[in-house]
């Protein structure tokens, strides 16, 4: 017997193909009778019904009223879902787990009868998790098994794929592409002379090369053609761990790294000799006591790009500054430093900061116009939602396609291996993509921000900025900031550049008021 356990208001969900029409009772108007009976006598309220007549289980895209179902949910609109029996659903077990575990996340109960499932039971908990448990099991496999294709052509010195500076994929296999190669060869020669990677990015940017994807070069770029053995003529591959966690923190001392099938452009000779200068110079990003609080808000005057930090020692003492960041990745052609003093922008900043949030219904205003700022987010959101279901649906149908064709032929397997395998990677990242969307869905629908707890941090003020890390100091500044200008020439030499505007996340102009911006 399924348990209610309180009053609720639930939905029912009816759905039969055309072939299923008036067949083992689950004809529209039988599955609806049982379904309004059970809630009556379970003292649920139906608020709604949701029909997909003559439609097929096989995708969510093509039946309006599940997709309404699915935005309804995500809207609270409803507290349970009943269904006659769990492949209303979906055809698939694994899509009907993916609509179960979607009412899961925002807190919808859902009541099969035929499988007497109700998920706030431990029984139909249970049961729930054991399918999940199942399907869990079955997104493990794939990813294993499309790893192991991808192991296994690396451990034969095939290339598995991406753009390579200095080649061109066809039919799999790289080929050099004459005019990159030399640049490649230029690159390592300079290395190989002793320059630096901000005076090797100069030469390039000046001589107007530039990467595969039509940009400049950077420093970035720069050290990924130098740490690939590609160019030796090896193929490497798993070179990170946890990728989606760690990104390029998280290299991998077991890389694979084997011949490979294509011409090498550089000798070993050179690239061993490049290795030990590279080992042998400090390549230290900048570290200190006194953490950089303004990076990313402080732009430079002449390019507009973000600031990074940078430092120089006198005589006596350490100097901090912030310098363009355009000037440190890509080098003079591209930019100058336009440097500006860490500890003046620094104390400009945090005074102007004070000031700011302590205006006049500055608070009432900032919470207001958050709140707004919120709510209109969720709208792209929903977008990219829908777009992700439909790019997974489309992949399902796709990948459902090979299968029925391989299990008429299974010697098929061979031509349709690498489609398959590309369609079941483009459905686990159009799959992570979700859940990213869905968590930035339920951020933008949570509590509203309190004014109470900006009074207290306002109130607070100096005894918090003291107490706060550096981090901490960002964020707070994050919130309000949105980027900061510094004037493009120093008044002076000894007073050197200053910060010359702020400009705000919102405008909080009262109305009637001349807008201005904030300005030192």
């Amino acid at each position: 017997m399924i348990k209610v356990i309180k009053t609720l208001k639930a939905v029912i969900y009816a759905r039969v193909s055309t072939d299923e029409q008036a067949a083992e009772g689950y004809s529209i108007p039988a599955q609806i009778e049982l379904l309004v009976d059970y809630a009556k006598r379970h003292n649920l309220t139906i608020t709604d019904e949701y029909i997909d007549n003559g439609k097929s289980g096989k995708s969510i895209a093509g039946r309006p009223q599940m997709s309404r179902l699915l935005e309804d949910a995500q809207k609270n609109s409803f507290d349970a879902v009943i269904v006659y029996k769990l492949d209303r659903l979906a055809r698939s077990t694994r899509d009907s787990i993916d609509i179960a575990e979607l009412l899961s996340r925002h807190g919808i109960q859902l009541i099969s009868l035929s499988e007497n499932i109700d998920t706030t039971t431990p029984h139909g908990y249970m049961f729930f998790t054991i399918l999940s448990s199942i399907a869990e099991m079955e997104r493990k496999q794939i990813v294993g098994r499309v790893k192991m294709g991808m192991t296994q052509r690396a451990k034969e010195g095939k290339w598995n794929g991406g753009l390579c500076f200095g080649y061109d994929a066809k039919d799999k296999r790289l080929e050099i592409n004459d005019e990159e190669a030399k640049i490649v060869q230029e690159i390592f020669d300079y290395a190989d002379q002793g320059f630096g990677y901000k005076k090797i990015v100069g030469i390039l940017n000046r001589k107007g090369y530039i990467t595969k994807r039509g940009n400049v070069f950077s420093i970035g770029t720069l050290k990924g053609i130098l740490d690939n053995p590609v160019y030796i003529g090896k193929v490497r591959f798993n070179q990170y761990e946890n990728w989606a966690e760690k990104r390029r923190s998280g290299k991998n001392k077991d890389a694979i790294i084997v011949d490979g099938e294509h011409e090498a452009i550089i000798t070993e000779e050179l690239w061993e000799r490049v290795q030990q200068k590279r080992s042998a110079r400090s390549y230290k990003a900048v570290q200190s006591d006194q953490p950089y609080i303004l990076t990313k808000l402080i732009r430079c005057p002449q390019c507009g790009a973000g600031m990074v930090a940078g430092k120089s020692k006198g005589a006596n003492k350490t100097y901090r500054y912030y310098k363009c960041g355009t000037f440190h990745n890509k080098g003079a052609s591209e930019c100058s430093a336009n440097s500006i003093n860490a500890d003046v922008a620094e104390r400009q900043v945090l005074e102007e900061f004070k000031r700011i949030v302590t205006e006049s219904q500055f608070l009432q205003r900032l919470v207001q116009k958050m709140n707004k700022e919120r709510e209109n987010a969720k709208e792209p959101l929903l977008e990219e939602k829908k777009r992700l279901e439909a790019s997974i649906n489309k992949c399902e149908k796709y990948i459902a396609n090979i299968t029925d064709n391989l299990m008429k032929d299974p010697e098929l397997l061979s031509i349709f291996r690498e489609k398959l395998n590309e369609q079941q990677q483009a459905k686990l990242s159009y799959q992570q993509q979700l859940e990213e969307t869905e968590e930035k869905l339920s951020n933008t629908t949570s509590k509203p921000i309190d004014l109470m707890a900006l009074l207290y941090l306002v109130r607070n003020l100096d005894s918090i900025l003291e107490q706060a890390d550096s981090e901490e100091k960002k964020e707070l500044l994050r919130m309000i900031i949105k980027e900061i200008e510094i004037t493009p020439t120093a008044p002076s030499r000894k007073e050197g550049r200053q910060i010359n505007k702020i400009h705000l996340h919102f405008d909080f102009t009262p109305a009637g008021v001349k807008k201005s911006q904030k300005t030192l």
